[in-house]
């Protein structure tokens, strides 16, 4: 029984494989490549400009590098405020906090995007290119075909996405190692001493696991909404849930289902580099202390229960509805 739902992981990963790995893999080389444009031709004309770069390090210390020049590089900014900073292991730490937390945001936000898509097409596009009547010939239960396509999705994928996250980290303190070499104030040993690639690893690691309860309605919706519609599943994901929210506001009530979607649709177990800067960001985790405490909170609970009755629903459809 477990060979066989290994075995329908393993179908879902190569067939999705583009979404999984590929897409991850695209946004590093985007970060990659921006980097190195930077530091080869990133160039700045500032004749007859000052510029000021405010480099306090609490609020009513005021530090400020005037640069008054024809041809002044990116290196050059970036080589004047690292001579200029007050370095400590505490201040150092929380700046590198903030560049690792970051550099994962962009992947966090490609990776929902293949989710949304993978799990909308998992149902649907067995059924409509008939492929599920071989796999209904397999001896595998509809409930582990489902649950495969979920835990494939939500909880295997993230995989590829932390290996790409991890890489550009290091490939930018391998970066701002280069260019702190040069400067006295500032040793390599202090920049990986207090990287963070180890607890930032673990965050990873646990918001991902954490993600995906916490997004199960979410997730469990596509799946049901994959099994159930005929055409269109983009469109009925979509707008029945908007439908609601629209009926919510009309009838004068209190709103609850529109809180309930804003919160499950946001990444509130993964780290985020400026909690509580915007709204979205309000409620987000600011480290692992965060992600863990959502395991004890009534709406992740809740949240798990009407997942699973969707899922269960996906489960029933995929049983007695098999053909468009």
């Amino acid at each position: 029984m477990m060979s066989g739902f290994i075995g329908l992981c393993r179908r879902e990963w190569l067939e999705h494989r583009g979404g999984f790995l590929w897409a991850p893999a695209s946004v590093a080389a985007v970060i990659v490549v921006a980097v190195v444009l930077v530091l080869i031709v990133g160039e700045l004309d500032l004749a007859r400009v000052d510029l000021d770069l405010d480099i306090s390090e609490a609020p009513g210390s005021n530090t400020e590098i005037r640069i008054d020049g024809e041809d002044t590089s990116i290196r050059d900014l970036v080589d004047g405020w690292l001579a200029h900073h007050e370095w400590t292991d505490e201040t150092l730490s929380a700046h590198l906090a903030t560049l690792r937390r970051g550099v994962a945001e962009p992947f966090h936000y490609v990776y929902f995007i293949v989710l949304v898509f993978v799990l909308l097409g998992a149902l649907y596009d067995d059924r409509k290119d008939r492929t599920v009547l071989f796999w209904k010939s397999v001896p595998v239960t509809d409930t582990e075909t489902v649950l495969s396509k979920l835990v494939t999705a939500v909880w295997l994928a993230p995989a590829a996405t932390i290996a790409m996250v991890l890489a550009v980290q290091v490939f930018l303190l391998t970066v701002i190692s280069g260019l702190a070499a040069t400067h006295e104030t500032l040793s390599i040993w202090p920049i990986w001493a207090n990287s963070g690639l180890f607890i930032g690893l673990v965050e990873l690691l646990a918001g991902y696991l954490i993600q995906g309860l916490w997004a199960l309605p979410v997730t469990g919706w596509l799946l049901f909404i994959s099994a159930a519609v005929s055409r269109g599943p983009f469109l009925w994901a979509l707008f029945a849930p908007a439908a609601l929210v629209v009926l919510e506001a009309l009838v004068g009530l209190t709103p609850a289902v529109r809180d309930f979607i804003h919160d499950h649709l946001a990444f509130r177990a993964l780290p985020r580099a400026r909690p509580g800067d915007e709204d979205v960001l309000e409620h987000s985790a600011t480290g692992l202390g965060d992600s863990i405490g959502l395991l004890v909170t009534v709406d992740l609970w809740v949240g798990i229960a009407i997942g699973a009755a969707f899922l269960a629903g996906a489960v029933h459809l995929r049983r007695t509805k098999n053909e468009i």
